[in-house]
């Protein structure tokens, strides 16, 4: 997907309210402020949205002096749900679908989303698609291919919601009653506002599955990782025969990719047009 107009509002607010979460000094804020609009006069139409994320969170580091501004708070969001990660096994443990419970667990966490929401609440998330359903729901085709497939390639999201992809994985091995060939977990290679990077991967045990690579892609910084979009993450998705595609950025970054899955809370209106499914609502899709 490429900008639309909304995204550049959308990005200003997004840049005010992590200026705020960041630090408490005003003329710091201000500063962020003009500079990621100045920033936005460079951007070109072909841009895909997550590099607009990728300014806000260059400016928010150069203006701060801190490479990593928002460490502290995906430690927060990864403990949040580390904390109640026994009770949602136990949940996924004692449903009659261990797989869908976990599924619909696992998109329930792509409510933690710094870039998105300032304020969030997890467990309303997670009761509210408890006892709905995926607007679009494509979970047969998704049951079918975890239990035939050999190589997983899943593009992680947010941190604090990883812990949530870990449980959806290890559900899936359970079912599978034997693990993957390979299973490669693609993050940021450096800090990108609330986006998993490797310190989160070994932090929630990630890395800790069977068979498992993890590969990082860039965050708009050189030397992070190859481009989301460029030939070689595309090639390594080809490698797979699974392929998960973890919230509302992957989805705009590959939504061309066909014989995948998304998985993701809609949080925008170009989105919620784009894929078919209104604000808010929870989405299993498999592209053909």
């Amino acid at each position: 997907m490429k900008i639309d107009l909304d995204c550049l509002s959308c990005t200003l607010k997004m840049a005010s309210r992590n200026a705020r979460l960041v630090t408490k000094d005003i003329k710091l804020q201000r500063k962020i402020m003009i500079e990621v609009i100045k920033s936005l006069e460079s951007v070109s139409w072909d841009f895909i949205p997550i590099e607009l994320a990728f300014i806000v969170n260059r400016v928010i580091s150069e203006v701060t002096g801190n490479p990593d501004p928002f460490k502290e708070l995906r430690k927060r969001s990864n403990d949040m749900v580390l904390k109640i990660y026994p009770e949602l096994r136990r949940i996924v443990e004692s449903s009659s679908d261990e797989l869908e419970t976990a599924v619909k667990l696992s998109a329930a966490g792509n409510s933690i989303d710094l870039g998105a929401y300032l304020q969030l609440d997890l467990h309303e998330s997670i009761e509210r698609a408890m006892k709905g359903s995926f607007m679009i729901n494509d979970y047969e085709e998704f049951r079918e291919r975890i239990l035939k497939a050999e190589d997983m390639i899943y593009f992680l999201d947010n941190a604090g919601e990883i812990v949530l992809d870990k449980l959806l994985i290890e559900t899936m091995l359970d079912i599978r009653s034997r693990p993957f060939r390979s299973i490669t977990l693609v993050v940021k290679g450096g800090p990108a506002i609330g986006d998993a990077i490797p310190e989160d991967v070994r932090y929630v045990g990630l890395d800790k599955l069977p068979n498992v690579e993890v590969r990082y892609v860039s965050n708009g910084v050189e030397g992070t990782g190859p481009w989301m979009s460029s030939e070689v993450v595309r090639g390594w998705i080809k490698e797979h025969d699974l392929r998960i595609f973890k919230g509302q950025a992957n989805y705009e970054t590959y939504d061309d990719e066909v014989d995948s899955f998304f998985i993701l809370m809609v949080k925008c209106p170009i989105v919620a047009k784009a894929i078919g499914a209104p604000m808010g609502s929870f989405v299993l899709k498999h592209s053909r």
